[in-house]
């Protein structure tokens, strides 16, 4: 395992304006919408094997799976997949799909609230000029992006540019803080891998403003 010093270059902005999406989509799913999280890029580690943020949480599984992400609190999950149409290609028309992956019920699909779809986990997408894949935007931050690719038929990654490098996005895990009057988000963790070199990489960001109102 090695510890690096986490520089915030523009393509860490990117990353954490992406973790700043996910710890919104959490306050979006509650009722207090007034919330303001300020995040902290604390530390990168890595290391030759993904990491499990909680072992006890299942990870999902589903067909054609890009990312996931949990929290502490229960073992709900939301989970985007790429979707492609009957010759394996990814659908021009909606590429990349979400939902919640109820694990702390029967384990079952339920989709998001109109709310998390349109203003925090729903997405928007738009071909790649080369014909390799799509530029995905999701409702939270339409100013930032991410790379759905084709890798083969019924194939596809979700990608992020660091250091002029695709790099895969895997899941997030969110440490929620539930000991006070409201509970708040406190910490997320980032899961990524490098293609190049097959190392996984756990990028730590701080959240300080994260208290909401279930």
């Amino acid at each position: 395992m090695h510890i690096a010093k986490f520089n915030l270059t523009p393509d860490m902005c990117r990353l954490a304006t992406f973790c700043w999406l996910i710890v919104m989509g959490v306050l979006l799913s509650a009722s207090d919408l007034s919330a303001k999280p300020r995040l902290t890029v604390v530390s990168t580690t890595t290391s030759a094997t993904l990491p499990s943020a909680n072992p006890a949480f299942q990870h999902p599984n589903d067909r054609h799976q890009v990312f996931f992400l949990q929290r502490n609190t229960n073992a709900n999950t939301i989970v985007w997949v790429a979707q492609f149409d009957q010759d394996g290609l990814l659908n021009p028309d909606r590429p990349i799909t979400g939902y919640w992956r109820r694990f702390a019920g029967r384990g079952h699909v339920m989709a998001f609230r109109w709310y998390e779809r349109m203003f925090g986990f729903g997405t928007k997408s738009r071909a790649l000029a080369d014909g390799t894949g799509f530029e995905v935007r999701f409702n939270g931050i339409k100013s930032e992006q991410l790379l759905l690719k084709q890798n083969g038929p019924f194939d596809a990654t979700l990608y992020t540019r660091q250091n002029g490098r695709d790099i895969e996005m895997i899941y997030g895990y969110l440490d929620v803080d539930e000991s006070g009057l409201l509970p708040r988000v406190v910490r997320l963790r980032l899961y990524t891998s490098d293609p190049k070199t097959g190392q996984y990489s756990t990028h730590t960001i701080a959240v300080s403003g994260g208290a909401f109102r279930e």
